[in-house]
């Protein structure tokens, strides 16, 4: 098997199940101790409501500080990869999340509905094939208008 396709399949493993599944074990195994997240997901809603969650650093740091909250307050996670591709050692991937807001997210309290976004990764392999870097884009304002935050618009 060559190593594109390990490399997308050990994407689509952190992404579909041990991140929606929160099982830190699968994601030690496939993300480098040392993996740096440039980007995390919703850094920008993060920081317009002055959420907590780390935005980067070290993704296990991540995982241990950001991830726990995240995961409790976007519960019954299902996660569709939409296109993946690889090169080198790097893959990028495009996926569509739909998860139900069950508890305080951005310091907007639960909705109990189902929120929905598109996502894309990029992700950097070491030579040791584990994942090393990474960056995360999400549609934040889709995210943001469904769970009721509202935009102040200045107008000059």
């Amino acid at each position: 098997m060559n190593t594109n396709k390990i490399n997308k399949e050990n994407v689509e493993k952190l992404i579909v199940d041990a991140l929606v599944n929160n099982d830190v074990k699968t994601v030690k195994e496939l993300v480098d101790s040392k993996a740096v997240t440039h980007r995390a997901g919703f850094a920008s809603l993060y920081k317009a409501t002055g959420d907590t969650i780390p935005q980067d650093g070290n993704f296990m740091d991540w995982m241990r500080d950001g991830w726990d909250v995240l995961h409790s307050a976007l519960s019954d996670q299902k996660v569709n990869i939409e296109s993946i591709v690889a090169e080198n050692n790097q893959v990028i991937a495009h996926f569509h999340y739909n998860v139900l807001h069950s508890g305080t997210f951005t310091k907007m309290p639960a909705t109990n509905k189902r929120i929905e976004w598109d996502e894309i990764g990029i992700f950097k392999f070491n030579d040791q094939g584990k994942i090393q870097e990474m960056w995360y884009m999400i549609d934040e304002l889709r995210v943001a208008q469904e769970l009721g935050h509202r935009l102040d618009q200045k107008v000059n």
